[in-house]
């Protein structure tokens, strides 16, 4: 897993202004909800036949003739940023924040009771389950009664609201599941959401714009975007817009988009809050101070200044900001009082207590004519909210908190997958998982944009949930094998080459768990003392196995007790889909000294080779300069760099700092971080290494597995230094030959590929001010270059900030340690330490370099391994390999057979009783390989050998819904003619490219 993310104190600088207008004060819990998700109700929406659309009964009448003006009260409630998510609920450690929304909910409710005519939006789901827990039963109908009227709106529902930029699409389709599922048990149809709620979240994804089409959302509303893009689409009447994040989708992948106008807080003067400096509405006139003239005056002078962005008599205006409505009796009684006094003086003007959804079907009723226009294929990144305030630094921040995210998610999938079979009886256990990795998603915390302690938080919390899980494996295991199978352990500082198993006992098993849907065959790689060893495989036979000496850098490490000096390296063969495979490994003599590796003292070229890809490092330099694939030699360089943090007190544009938000380089060239590196070779059975010492706080090991054709390159990241007080954001730059005409790739949360152009964007003439910076994109696992001959790809193990400055060249930051805040609110440098010095981090990318028609297979295949990877545990044991291999040496497998391999096996979860949820995807685009981007069909039957299934149904990609009943808004854009025509329906089991396929399952053993 990972360690390095204790945190240490660092420096702070006085707060200054949050993100624009962002002042934000909440928390969250998030503790085992397995019980109350267990729970089900008649109200199910995958089981229901209705699709009315309950809450716009309930809109208050808009005016045909008028300016509608919809008012949106709402409370924006992060679920941990400057606290954590357990403070922000409670109200709990108050010099961050002082609100607690367990009394924003208490406040809203009672005024809503209090008047029909009220209305209300509430977003977080973490949060609501927390209140709903600790309510009586008077309140729960309440709520209930509030929710089935449309007063009070649960919009979006997922989990949280998630950042868009870096999260891998499985974990933002497993939060959106799991909070949507909490809403439909709990509350019933009338409780679905229909419009998702964006509104803080640093950028917008094409992918995450999909899975909204595809759970069945009507629309959805933004709060950010780039500020050149707005101020075109305010003066152009755009602010409104038919998404299609893939035109390949058809209707199905249509998303109504509207971008507020104000970001999401009130508009200067109308902000009600307690906490807030603006004037009540004084009202009565025998008093002195009335001022309803005044008041109605400045409120018509913003609804004209909103209304000219917009195409239509209606327009949204949000009533809130963080964390607002503590006193919820200050905002709806002035609200009230706007409402009577505008809808009087203002005869143009109707203004009304609304909710997105009710705006949405005004929409629908008023503005028929109406041609919407089009974003085909585009994305809303990067974004920044001024010339020189990019906000591209956070794909990187906080490198360590985002591995950990990926792997516990890996281990998730893993988990859910095993708890399918076991029929939910460790449910509990796989929730805790569950709930820590969907509040991780949250756009203040795979993000890195929070305050040190709340990033231990998250930590600590997918640090409980993987603790959970090591019960599922044991159970599991020993339900398959026998009682007797050992207690399953993790190595969770592998990242640091430490594992107390395989280090301080003389025998040990090693089980491996596959989670894709393919057989892999994957190096095993444990740290051990410098011994001799058996290792014996699940047939009897003699595993080979070599020991490959550790990086020097690693034994420097600060926190690392280990006593490994090596890593013993096997090849796991075969391992089935969805199956498991163990391996007894004994020490058999008593470790000796090991052999010091032999640095490279000639200068002389180095050359290393597998059979299948040869690599050529300079002699002199000791870098990478050529790769030989196919008896054709191809430039490739790599090196690494730091670009020097822009220092600022953020009085103004100019003087912006780089920050956990913003990169801001103080100049465009990057400084490389040594001129001579020393290399030290190892050539082996099954791999082959170059291990690369750049400085004494850099490391690299390049190595080839035997006849693989891609190359890992392993980095070793810190503690960057500061002594001369400037901040750095390590790069590394991979340099080739291939004429990418100044276009690059990169993946959209591990999916589709969105194409970039340097210096341009599709929607604007680009202001270049920020030439580095404003070519940064968010990578989740894939960036590539190409030509007309051939693509470069690298695959990250993370999600991080890329680029491609120059042509042929790809560019990706690894680790960032800055000394200023950027004013975006968090006020904390990003100076990560630990042990007294400043963070470690560790990492891996995989270069695959292809022909143009192979490229596509060689790159999906290997991000997809990179993200589910086989899930590794250890055992000590008493037993000898005989007696091991006679007792437990059968293996284990939930598929029958192998899917294609453009096909993946996204998610297999226990849903209730004897149902399971099933999603299968197809992984390829269209016409992106001539094989594989084929549809498939796939035998729902026949998939599974542990468990026989009974009947299935569809459902929308978040469950929530049964496909059959999803019933859309439909909307005209401007080449309504030309757009593709819907086919006739496809049979249900049959996955185009880029599809995926939810099933609700109904099963029984085999």
């Amino acid at each position: 897993m990972v360690v390095l993310l204790a945190g240490m104190a660092v420096r702070t600088f006085d707060r200054s202004p949050s993100r624009v207008v962002r002042f934000r004060f909440a928390a969250a819990v998030c503790v085992a909800v397995f019980a109350l998700l267990a729970r089900t109700t008649a109200a199910d929406a995958a089981e229901s036949s209705s699709s009315s659309r309950c809450a716009p009964k309930s809109c208050n009448a808009i005016d045909p003739n008028k300016l509608n003006v919809h008012l949106i009260a709402h409370t924006h409630d992060d679920v941990g940023w400057l606290k954590t998510v357990d403070q922000y609920y409670y109200g709990s450690n108050k010099a961050h924040a002082p609100y607690g929304v367990q009394y924003i909910m208490d406040s809203v409710v009672s005024e809503l009771l209090k008047n029909k005519n009220r209305k209300f939006v509430f977003v977080e789901t973490a949060f609501l389950w927390r209140w709903w827990e600790e309510q009586d039963e008077w309140n729960r109908n309440s709520l209930k009664t509030l929710v089935h009227e449309g007063r009070l709106q649960l919009l979006h529902g997922g989990w949280v609201m998630s950042d868009e930029a870096v999260p891998h699409y499985s974990t933002l389709i497993d939060q959106m599941t799991l909070g949507l599922k909490f809403l439909n048990e709990t509350f019933g149809e009338c409780a679905r959401p229909r419009v998702a709620w964006q509104i803080d979240p640093f950028g917008h994804s094409s992918e995450v714009a999909a899975e909204f089409a595809e759970m069945g959302f009507d629309g959805l509303i933004l709060g950010r975007i780039d500020h050149e893009d707005l101020a075109l689409r305010k003066q152009q009447k755009t602010m409104e817009m038919v998404w299609r994040p893939d035109v390949n989708m058809g209707q199905g992948g249509e998303l109504f988009t509207s971008v507020l106008y104000n970001l999401y807080v009130a508009p200067e003067g109308f902000c009600f809050d307690a906490f807030c400096n603006d004037d009540p509405i004084l009202d009565n006139p025998k008093l002195h101070g009335y001022n309803v003239n005044a008041k109605v005056e400045n409120f018509a002078n913003h609804v004209k200044r909103y209304a000219s962005a917009f195409k239509t008599n209606n327009i949204m205006m949000t009533m809130g900001g963080d964390f607002s409505y503590s006193v919820a009796s200050s905002w709806f009684r002035n609200m009230d009082k706007l409402i009577k006094h505008v809808n009087i003086l203002k005869p143009d003007l109707n203004v009304l207590y609304s909710t997105p959804e009710c705006y949405l079907s005004a929409l629908q009723m008023s503005s028929k004519n109406v041609t919407w226009p089009l974003k085909d294929s585009d994305d809303f990144f990067p974004y920044a909210h001024d010339e020189h305030s990019y906000w591209t630094g956070y794909f990187t921040s906080r490198s360590n908190l985002k591995y950990m995210i990926c792997k516990a998610n890996n281990l998730l999938q893993a988990m859910k997958q095993i708890g399918s079979i076991l029929g939910g009886e460790l449910n509990e256990h796989v929730q805790t998982l569950a709930i820590a990795v969907a509040q991780s998603q949250h756009h203040d915390a795979i993000t890195g944009t929070e305050k040190q302690h709340v990033s231990d938080d998250y930590a600590q919390y997918l640090d409980e949930g993987i603790g959970e899980s090591q019960k599922v494996l044991t159970a599991a295991y020993r339900k398959w094998f026998g009682k007797d199978f050992p207690e399953q352990q993790y190595c969770k500082l592998l990242n640091i080459s430490e594992c107390d198993v395989s280090e301080n006992n003389s025998k040990f098993v090693i089980t491996l768990y596959n989670p894709l849907s393919r057989a892999v065959t994957t190096p095993v790689r444990i740290p051990v003392k410098y011994a001799d060893y058996k290792v014996t495989g699940p047939n009897g036979a003699n595993v080979p196995y070599e020991l490959v000496f550790l990086p020097g850098q690693i034994f420097r490490l600060g926190g690392r007790t280990s006593n490994a000096t090596h890593e013993l390296l096997f090849i796991a063969s075969e391992v089935s889909p969805l199956g498991l495979v163990n391996y007894h490994v004994e020490r058999i003599n008593e470790p000796e000294p090991p052999p010091r590796p032999m640095p490279h003292n000639s200068t002389e070229d180095v050359t290393i080779d597998n059979g299948k890809l040869k690599i050529g490092f300079n002699g002199i330099s000791g870098l990478v300069q050529w790769i030989e694939k196919n008896g054709t030699r191809h430039q490739l360089q790599q090196n690494f760099f730091f670009y020097e943090s822009m220092k600022g007190y953020n009085f103004n544009a100019d003087n912006r700092a780089s920050g956990a938000y913003i990169f801001r380089p103080t100049k465009s060239q990057p400084t490389a971080i040594s001129e001579k590196i020393n290399l030290t070779i190892y050539r082996g059975k099954n791999v082959h290494e170059v291990h690369q010492s750049f400085s004494s706080w850099l490391s690299q090991v390049v190595r080839i597995y035997d006849q693989q054709e891609s190359i890992e390159f392993e980095w070793l990241v810190g503690p960057i230094p500061i002594m001369e007080w400037i901040g750095k954001e390590v790069i590394t730059k991979y340099a080739t030959k291939i004429a990418s005409n100044g276009t690059f790739y990169t993946d959209s949360n591990g999916r589709r590929w969105m194409q970039r152009k340097r210096n341009q964007r599709s929607s604007w003439n680009l202001t270049l001010t920020e030439p580095v910076s404003s070519n940064y994109y968010p990578i989740t696992s894939s960036i590539a270059i190409r030509d007309a001959i051939h693509q470069a790809t690298v695959i990250t193990d993370r999600p991080q900030g890329g680029t491609s400055i120059e042509d042929g060249t790809l560019e990706l930051m690894l680790h960032r340690r800055l000394l200023y805040d950027d004013s975006q609110g968090v006020s904390e440098p990003l100076d990560e330490n630990q042990y007294g010095e400043g963070m470690v981090t560790r990492g891996k990318h995989i270069l695959h370099f292809n022909e143009l028609d192979k490229a596509a297979k060689a790159h999906r295949l290997s991000a997809l391994h990179t993200a589910m990877q086989p899930v590794v545990t250890l055992a000590p044991t008493h037993m000898g390999s005989n007696e091991w291999v006679s007792k437990f040496s059968a293996t284990y497998k939930l598929l029958n057979n192998s899917l294609p391999l453009n096909i993946h096996l996204l998610t297999l979860e226990h849903w209730r009783k004897d149902q399971v949820l099933l999603r299968i995807e197809h992984i390829f685009e269209k016409d992106e390989d001539r094989f594989l981007s084929l549809p498939e069909t796939i035998n729902l039957q026949q998939l599974f050998s542990q468990l026989e299934v009974l009947e299935y149904k569809e459902l929308t990609l978040s469950a929530n819904l049964a496909k059959a009943d999803l019933d859309r808004y439909r909307w005209n854009y401007s080449d309504k003619p030309q757009r593709p025509e819907l086919n006739a329906p496809l049979p249900d089991n049959l996955l185009t490219p880029m599809a995926i396929k939810t099933y609700l399952l109904t099963v029984k053993p085999r």
